[in-house]
């Protein structure tokens, strides 16, 4: 093992200082979860992306997956369901700390190269789409499965996937929430290279020794200029972003959406469908908390509740 290797800092990544020249290599390690992250995997990769970017030695950032089944699958669906679900404001916060760690991509002042192993879905792809350069292996496979989930893919999908793709394809890969291979990924140009598994290491370090041929301050100002239209739509939009999930997470989509992939069961959008036609308000199903109990003093019970959830007297 690499005496550069991290150890010990980091519980949920791996950050090795010297993988290849001038080339550090920052892994998801989070196996057992197909790499999904958690809140304190976002914290430890803006960490060690901080690290790299002070470090004059490290001129490349190579991001990818351990193990060889994902590259990154996205947020936790159990954190979001278990945590978010029960207090949806603190996604904001959660929402604060994710836009740091896509800011770490862009505004790192290096080139950072994508390094796809396996699955890429939800958050995982939209770090593909803020980095600089993609290689992929031929069985990775593409997806945005957040309206699965209630979750709408505004963290850098909206904001990126059209500019490499266009509104179209993009539209295709979210609004269907489609599954695409990695010669399709190719061709739609998300990912610049695939090769099979055992030639990725190779194919990703061909890219950095052309670079390495090349004018460092060229490449780094060149990434200022192409940051351009990636921040303009990413800080108009993501402030928003964060607040649309904190307002809509506790809400019955993303509630029934998360319950169904975690309980491995189809999930029932189409009754709700129904239930929104039918009048419906899907982030308040029982009406406005706008109700106080006479009996016990209970603030902000939902309009259609027939008793007090705290002492059960009846209401009205």
């Amino acid at each position: 093992m690499n005496a550069k290797l991290s150890q010990g800092k980091y519980r949920d990544i791996q950050y090795e200082k010297e993988w290849y020249d001038h080339t550090a290599l920052i892994s998801f390690h989070r196996e057992n979860d197909y790499n999904s992250y958690v809140l304190n995997t976002l914290k430890e990769l803006i960490d060690a992306f901080d690290d790299a970017m002070w470090n004059d030695d490290i001129q490349f950032i190579v991001l990818t997956g351990s193990g060889e089944k994902a590259f990154c699958t996205g947020g936790n669906v159990d954190e979001y369901a278990t945590t978010y679900g029960r207090k949806p404001n603190d996604w904001w916060k959660w929402g604060e700390i994710y836009g740091r760690f896509l800011d770490s991509i862009l505004h790192c002042g290096k080139p950072v190269i994508c390094r796809i192993n396996g699955i890429v879905a939800g958050g995982g792809l939209e770090f593909v789409a803020a980095s600089d350069l993609a290689v992929a292996a031929e069985k990775a496979r593409f997806l945005s499965p957040g309206p699965r989930v209630g979750m709408t893919s505004i963290g850098g999908l909206s904001q990126w996937l059209p500019l490499h793709i266009g509104i179209k394809r993009t539209c295709e890969l979210v609004m269907l929430s489609s599954e695409i291979d990695a010669k399709k990924a190719l061709e739609w140009g998300i990912v610049n290279e695939v090769v099979p598994s055992s030639e990725l290491d190779s194919k990703v370090k061909q890219l950095i020794d052309k670079m390495l041929d090349l004018s460092p301050t060229s490449l780094h100002y060149f990434k200022v200029h192409v940051n351009w239209w990636r921040d303009l739509v990413w800080k108009t939009t993501w402030e928003h972003a964060k607040e649309f999930f904190a307002l809509n997470l506790g809400s019955i989509e993303p509630t029934e959406g998360l319950a169904a992939f975690m309980e491995k069961r189809p999930r029932k959008y189409r009754e709700i469908r129904n239930a929104i036609g039918r009048g419906i308000d899907p982030r308040y199903p029982h009406g406005p908390n706008s109700l106080k109990c006479s009996s016990c003093g209970t603030l902000y019970l939902p309009l259609g509740s027939k008793h007090c959830l705290s002492c059960g007297a009846k209401l009205g």
